[in-house]
C-alpha cells in the first residue's frame, strides 16, 4: 500500500509525503490558491528576461506571441491541473504506467537535473542584483539565497502556498517601484519601439516562450493541485474552468507584464537592462535612491518562489526514481527532507558554474525532452489510464520488463525529442513560423495516438466512452 510507512504529510515541521497520495483531509487548496501560488511560481525577478527574448519582435508582436504562447499551452497545462486533483500523486508517479515504471524512473532523473538548472538560473540573478546593490561577494548571495529556498521546500507545499500568498503584495509593490522609476528616470520613445526592431521569427520566438515558462511548468503542476480540492464529476462548469485554468493563467500573466517592462527596460539598457532592478537610474538620490534599493532586494528575494517551485518538483522527480529502493522502510519519510537538502545545494553550485550564460541552450533541452513526455502522459492519463487503474496500481513494481519500459510510449516520445534537436533536415524552413519543440512533440504524440489506436484492448476503447468514477480516488487516497 502506498504511505503506509509515511502516511503523514508532515512531521516534525517538515513535509516527509513524499511521492506518497495525498489524504483526502489535506486536499483543500481552491482555484484561487492555485492562482496565486503559479503567479507566484512563475513570477520573478528572472522572467522579464523574456522581454529581452523578443525584443527585435517590437512590442505589438511581442504581445501576440506571448499571447500564442499562453493559447497554446492552456490545454495541456490545464489537463495536467485536473489530473492532479483526480488523482492525487506527481505526473511523474503516473507516468509509470504510460512509460513503465524503470523508463519514468530514468525521466524522473533527467527533470531532477533540469529543475536544479532552473534553480541555479534563478540563483544567479538573485545573487546578482543583491550583491551589485550592496557592492559584496556574489557567492556569498548565492549561498544565502539558495539557503533560504531549501528551508521553504523542506516546510513543504502547505508553508508555501502562504508564503507565496502573503508576499505576492510585496513582489507586486517592488516590481511596481521599478516600472515607475524606469519610465520617469529614463526618455523612452514607445512609438519606435511598436514594430519590429530587428531580424526575428515566431517559430523561435514562441519555442523560447513554451520553454521558459507555460510548457516547462506543465508537468510540474500536478505536484501542487494534487493538495486541490478533490474533482468531482458534479462540479459545476464555472467552478470546474475556473480550476482548469487557474494554474495556467497563473504561469502566463507575469510573463506578459514583466516580460513588456523587461522589453522596455531592455531598450534603454540593451542586453542587461531587461534586469530593471540593476539599472542605474541616473539623476535618483536621496529618499528615492534608498526606495529603488529596497524594491531591487525585495524583487531579488522574489525569485524565491519560482525557485522554490524548482527544487520542490526536483525532489519529487528524484522520489519517484528511488522509491523503490526503500521498499517497507521505515525510513522512507527522511527521504523528502533529505533530497531536498541535497539537490538544494547541487543547484547552488550550478549557480556559481555560471549556468546563467547558457540559458538558451538549457531551454532548448528542457523544451526538447520535457514537451513530448508531456504531450504523450497527458494523453494516456484522459484515453486510458483514468479508467483502468487505481492509485495502487502505479507503486507496484511490474515483473515483466515489458511494463517496466514501455516501448509503444518511449519510443514516440525519443521520437519527438530527437526531431525537437535536430529538427527534420530539409524541411526546417517551417520553424520560423512553427515552434520546433512543439512540431516534435505533436509528431510523438501523434505516433503514440497511432500505436495506442491499434494496440489497445477493447475494453479499453469501450471504457473512452465511460464516465469515469472520480470518487475511488478519494478513497483510495485515505
Amino acid at each position: 500500500m502506498p504511505g503506509e510507512n509515511n502516511d503523514k504529510v508532515i512531521m516534525d515541521g517538515f513535509e516527509v509525503v513524499g511521492v506518497n497520495p495525498i489524504p483526502k483531509k489535506e486536499r483543500n487548496m481552491t482555484s484561487w490558491k492555485f492562482f496565486i501560488f503559479w503567479a507566484m511560481a512563475s513570477g520573478a525577478a528572472l522572467v522579464p528576461i523574456a522581454g529581452e527574448k523578443l525584443y527585435n519582435m517590437g512590442l505589438i508582436y511581442a504581445i501576440i506571441a506571448i499571447l500564442l504562447a499562453t493559447g497554446i499551452g492552456l490545454i495541456p497545462a490545464g489537463l495536467i491541473s485536473d489530473m492532479g486533483r483526480q488523482i492525487p500523486v506527481p505526473s511523474l508517479v503516473v507516468a509509470r504506467k504510460t512509460y513503465g515504471y524503470m523508463s519514468s524512473g530514468g525521466y524522473s532523473l533527467i527533470f531532477t537535473f533540469l529543475n536544479l538548472g532552473y534553480f541555479g538560473l534563478n540563483d544567479s540573478v538573485g545573487a546578482l542584483i543583491i550583491s551589485s546593490l550592496t557592492h559584496t561577494s556574489i557567492i556569498d548571495w548565492y549561498i544565502i539565497m539558495g539557503g533560504i529556498q531549501i528551508l521553504l521546500v523542506l516546510l513543504g507545499a502547505r508553508w508555501l502556498e502562504y508564503f507565496f500568498r502573503y508576499t505576492a503584495p510585496l513582489l507586486i509593490i517592488s516590481f511596481g517601484i521599478l516600472t515607475y522609476f524606469l519610465f520617469t528616470t529614463y526618455r523612452i520613445n514607445t512609438a519606435s519601439l511598436l514594430t519590429p526592431i530587428g531580424p526575428f521569427t515566431w517559430g523561435a520566438a514562441l519555442d523560447f516562450l513554451l520553454g521558459f515558462s507555460i510548457l516547462a511548468w506543465t508537468y510540474k503542476i500536478s505536484t501542487q493541485t494534487r493538495f486541490g480540492v478533490p474533482f468531482s464529476g458534479r462540479e459545476k462548469r464555472k467552478t470546474r474552468t475556473g480550476y482548469f485554468v487557474a494554474s495556467p493563467i497563473g504561469i502566463m500573466l507575469p510573463v506578459l507584464l514583466m516580460g513588456i517592462v523587461g522589453f522596455f527596460g531592455n531598450s534603454v539598457d540593451p542586453g542587461t537592462g531587461w534586469n530593471v532592478a540593476v539599472l542605474a537610474f541616473p539623476g535618483v538620490h536621496g529618499i528615492y535612491r534608498i526606495v529603488i534599493i529596497i524594491a531591487a532586494v525585495l524583487l531579488a528575494l522574489s525569485l524565491i518562489h519560482p525557485n522554490a517551485m524548482n527544487l520542490y518538483p526536483a525532489t519529487a522527480d528524484l522520489l519517484t526514481s528511488l522509491q523503490p529502493l526503500f521498499g517497507k522502510s521505515v525510513h522512507e519519510k527522511w527521504a523528502q527532507p533529505v533530497a531536498t537538502l541535497l539537490l538544494g545545494i547541487g543547484g547552488i553550485v550550478l549557480a556559481i558554474a555560471g549556468i546563467l550564460a547558457r540559458i538558451s541552450s538549457f531551454i532548448d533541452i528542457l523544451e526538447a525532452i520535457i514537451f513530448p513526455f508531456t504531450f504523450i502522459l497527458i494523453f494516456d492519463w484522459f484515453m486510458r489510464l483514468r479508467h483502468t487503474t487505481k492509485i495502487n496500481d502505479y507503486y507496484k513494481i511490474p515483473g515483466t520488463l515489458k511494463n517496466n519500459v514501455r516501448a509503444g510510449a518511449l519510443i514516440p516520445a525519443i521520437i519527438g525529442t530527437v526531431i525537437a534537436i535536430f529538427g527534420i533536415g530539409p524541411y526546417d524552413y517551417i520553424f520560423a513560423y512553427f515552434p520546433e519543440a512543439l512540431f516534435g512533440s505533436l509528431v510523438g504524440l501523434l505516433l503514440y495516438a497511432v500505436i495506442y489506436h491499434f494496440s489497445a484492448s477493447e475494453t479499453e476503447k469501450q471504457n473512452i466512452e465511460k464516465m469515469v468514477d472520480y470518487d475511488k480516488f478519494d478513497m483510495e487516497s485515505e
